[in-house]
């Protein structure tokens, strides 16, 4: 293969830009680079060299590349979020395997056993909020999101675990520092004391709780509607299945990123609905038109809310940055990235092209409906062999828990500012929680 240049780009990103952000660099600042030195750019970051894009021909080369170029880069960064076996952290063979055993978890009819429960979940967290009452959605969406994971997820039903696992998973996330991803060498030092300590003193516990959930279910029946159920089941080629270290750290997985991130995806959605009215009438009258009792898959399978939805994840996808250390020489766009350098497939670039997305800063579902976007185009949960697992199923949980919410309230959003980004555990979430008010509570028959 013929060597191109490197990537332009400056020398380093001042490590102010990428501190304040944790491990991805802030929208704004990509935006400048890309505006300076074109797409893609190559900076040192994080002390190596980095190669950011988000031009859809350069994804169409990274995502329908051999999985076997790329490792995956930062596994000792996250590894204290979602434990060394989550498919979030491994690579080569042992990620495959383990993809292939838990796809069919995420399946179509297995997902949609689930959306009664999405819906019964989100109903009973929005009955708890008094009609006239200022509240945060930001809180609501995360105890709607973190109750589904308990009970889709984790399979459970006692109220007494249920509450156990709920605090168990609030103080994980409350342990998550900083310091942690930026400089795991420092883990070694803080050991006994501080955010390291907390973190793993927070993990051991709700590993205890998922260990004896999971204890119960073999010596019952593995076999379940729910996710762990289906974990359990599931068996590799040889007829082998996982064991309980390995369930526990997909688990873990699961819970950051059906819980925090759907939460805030959820949040955003409720903001944008309060800013644009008509936006909001026509959700509603799509879900109206449904009937007085309308079946999850029903709501799920509304076309504009889908819309609504996406343009959400467009604006602030879930997967913003992923990073692969390249293993060979990789060719991208006449360039050549060395091996052992790190290359990041950025949505924020990908979804800012005018290009693509004519007036990007814009919230402005019809877009969906004007153009059907490649997965080279449209990439909210990733790419190619990597793509979040939980993609659909987040999908689905975001348009069952909307609909839920929406036919059942009238909402009013108390602050109608411009929406400002603020850094959470594992996300970037509207500051201020995008505040609002029941104005009304509608009476719903009974599913």
């Amino acid at each position: 293969m013929k060597r191109g240049p490197l990537p332009p780009g400056p020398q380093w990103l001042r490590p102010l830009s990428f501190f304040q952000a944790g491990l991805t660099p802030p929208a704004p600042v990509l935006a400048r680079l890309a505006a300076r030195h074109g797409d893609p750019f190559r900076v040192s970051y994080l002390s190596r060299p980095v190669t950011f894009t988000g031009h859809p021909d350069a994804l169409r080369a990274i995502y329908t590349a051999s999985p076997d170029c790329f490792e995956v880069w930062g596994g000792s960064f996250i590894e204290p979020v979602f434990g060394p076996a989550s498919v979030v952290v491994t690579s080569g063979d042992r990620h495959r395997q383990d993809r292939n055993l838990l796809a069919p978890a995420f399946s179509g009819p297995a997902m949609r056993a689930d959306g009664a429960v999405m819906a019964a979940v989100a109903e009973e967290k929005m009955a708890q909020i008094a009609v006239g009452q200022p509240f945060r959605m930001l809180d609501v969406t995360q105890r709607i999101t973190l109750d589904i994971m308990i009970r889709v997820v984790f399979g459970m039903q006692d109220e007494t675990r249920i509450a156990r696992t709920r605090a168990a998973v609030l103080e994980l996330i409350e342990s998550l520092h900083v310091i942690l991803f930026l400089f795991p060498s420092a883990r070694r030092v803080l050991s006994g004391w501080g955010p390291w300590a907390r973190n793993q003193r927070a993990v051991e516990a709700l590993g205890a709780l998922l260990r004896e959930q999971m204890r119960e279910r073999r010596l019952g029946a593995a076999s379940g509607a729910d996710l762990l159920g289906r974990m359990l089941a599931a068996r590799y080629d040889d007829g082998s299945g996982m064991d309980d270290a390995q369930i526990l750290d997909q688990l873990r997985g699961l819970l950051f990123a059906g819980h925090e991130a759907t939460a805030t995806v959820l949040a955003w959605i409720f903001h944008w609905l309060g800013r644009e009215p008509a936006v909001l009438a026509r959700v509603a009258q799509e879900i109206k038109d449904l009937g007085p009792a309308p079946a999850p898959d029903a709501l799920a399978a509304l076309p504009y809310l889908e819309m609504v939805c996406k343009e959400c994840l467009r604006l602030y996808p879930p997967v913003v940055d992923p990073a692969r250390v390249v293993r060979k020489p990789f060719a991208l766009l006449g360039y050549t990235i060395p091996a052992g350098e790190v290359l990041r497939a950025s949505s924020v670039l990908l979804h800012a092209r005018p290009a693509l997305y004519p007036e990007p800063e814009r919230f402005r579902p019809e877009r969906f409906a004007e153009r059907k976007y490649s997965s080279f185009e449209y990439i909210p949960f990733g790419g190619g062999a990597r793509r979040c697992l939980g993609a659909a199923f987040a999908m689905y949980e975001l348009k069952v828990v909307v609909a839920s919410i929406v036919r059942g309230h009238r909402l009013r959003l108390l602050d109608k500012h411009p929406p400002v980004h603020e850094r959470r555990a594992l996300s970037l979430g509207p500051r201020g929680g995008v505040p609002m008010v029941v104005q009304e509570r509608r009476s719903l028959p009974h599913r």
